[in-house]
């Protein structure tokens, strides 16, 4: 394509990824047809809290994700700051806002102003009323693969059956495949199915499958999501309570399994925790924790006004949840959920005495943060199970978002971002919005240059 002209290109998905990369390639003159499965735009953008954050330097986000990608981490944080002035040139509705580090790190943080809705109505109406397509009610199936290799788009599935869309490039942001419980059970293990979907119901691998049918490779962090744990069953957790019952202090906390045993270092974050649990049995396990720790983290303040209970909450919800004055009592308590009480108070005592004699990092699985020990009643315990927001693991990208073959090579006109590109954070976590920013900025400059 000549400067002069930009050609055409396909966005498939209309998350933040997908809404950022139709409205930059739109700016940089080529036409675009934005396709998204559900009625409505925003993906699972519009179920968070709106923070769009990364670190402020390559330094940083290595120490906070230091099993991520390195040329991606990279892009991402040089990238960061020129993505937000973008947003602010186009008027998005985002407002910085002054944050503290995040396990010791600066980073850089933008709101959506005033809220995630608002976001996502304003890059829509802006994207049609600069000449845009927008197709809802529409899923993608299948590439369209020319003679040379390169990728001309997609057939999909409309309400009127079948159709096709054809585009110079193609970029996938579908959202990653936390939807789907067979793609979950095969790389998190036999338990994952369980797993509550903090998340779009959209989002079940529709950008994995269509690269991989047609020869892209996969990222690393296959094994991996971003999430937290939340209340365990029989609790039901409508989305609009994520965030208020998410157990976002269980580091400060003693994680059982079924046989009462630690099997993590809780202090890693509850982000470490909720993958650790997906490994457990039945994907459960069980928070325990004294008066101290619930009077100094359980109680907090979250979205707009309202001050939330986590612990009184989630049991409202139906969660097991107890409280007693001694962990005998408790350990009784939580025999009748079918975990095994001898385990749990042996786990307790040798806990317990380790953080008095200052050597929790000696315990058979080391606590390095955070040792509160278990004393102060009541004592409490909180059935809890994760909660997979995005999944880490995608398609093989490089720091241009191009999805890269089982050659390891390009394939040309095709783009994948935020979930879909996968590989950029391992384990840990770096941000969550940020990926569909940069990377859909990335793409779509790419796409059209």
């Amino acid at each position: 394509m000549s400067d002069t002209e930009k050609g055409s290109v396909l966005v498939v998905g209309a998350g933040m990824g997908g809404l950022v990369a139709a409205v930059r390639a739109q700016e940089l003159g080529a036409d675009v047809t934005l396709i998204e499965k559900g009625s409505q735009v925003g993906g699972t953008m519009v179920m968070s809290g709106g923070g769009i954050w990364c670190a402020k330097t390559y330094e940083g986000i290595r120490k906070l994700v230091p099993r991520g990608n390195p040329d991606l981490c990279r892009a991402l944080v040089e990238n960061f700051t020129d993505s937000v002035e973008w947003l602010e040139g186009i008027k998005a509705p985002v407002t910085n806002i002054p944050v503290p580090a995040y396990n010791e790190v600066e980073r850089w943080v933008v709101e959506m102003d005033p809220g995630t809705s608002q976001f996502a109505a304003h890059m829509r109406d802006l994207f049609l009323s600069k000449g845009g397509t927008l197709h809802v009610d529409t899923s993608a199936l299948k590439l369209i693969i020319g003679e040379h290799g390169e990728v001309q788009g997609v057939t999909a599935r409309t309400l009127d059956g079948l159709a096709t869309f054809r585009a110079d490039a193609t970029i996938l942001a579908t959202g990653g495949f936390q939807g789907s419980s067979e793609l979950l059970t095969r790389y998190f293990g036999r338990w994952a199915d369980r797993l509550i979907r903090r998340a779009n119901p959209r989002s079940v691998g529709d950008g994995l499958m269509l690269g991989t049918d047609a020869g892209a490779s996969t990222s690393g962090s296959m094994a991996s999501f971003y999430g937290h744990l939340l209340p365990a069953p029989p609790a039901v957790v409508p989305p609009e309570d994520f965030v208020a019952v998410t157990q976002y202090f269980s580091s400060h906390s003693v994680l059982v399994n079924q046989q009462g045993e630690r099997f993590t270092d809780e202090s890693n974050g509850d982000e470490m925790n909720a993958q650790a649990t997906a490994l457990e049995s039945e994907a459960l396990a069980y928070m325990i924790y004294d008066h101290d720790v619930y009077s100094q983290h359980a109680i907090v303040k979250g979205v707009g006004d309202r001050v939330s209970d986590k612990f009184y909450e989630s049991k409202a919800m139906g969660a097991p949840a107890a409280t007693a004055d001694t962990i005998e009592e408790l350990a009784a308590i939580m025999e009748g959920w079918g975990v095994y009480a001898p385990g749990v108070l042996e786990t307790v005592r040798q806990y317990n005495e380790a953080v008095a004699a200052g050597t929790p990092q000696h315990l058979r699985i080391p606590r390095l943060d955070h040792a509160e020990p278990v004393l102060k009643a009541p004592l409490y315990a909180l059935g809890v199970t994760p909660g997979v927001t995005f999944t880490l693991g995608g398609l093989k990208i490089n720091a241009n978002a191009q999805v890269i073959d089982r050659r390891d090579i390009p394939m040309p006109g095709l783009y994948a971002v935020g979930a879909d590109g996968g590989g950029i954070f391992n384990e840990k976590y770096g941000g969550g919005l940020c990926l569909g920013l940069v990377f859909g900025r990335l793409a779509a400059q790419h796409a059209t240059a």
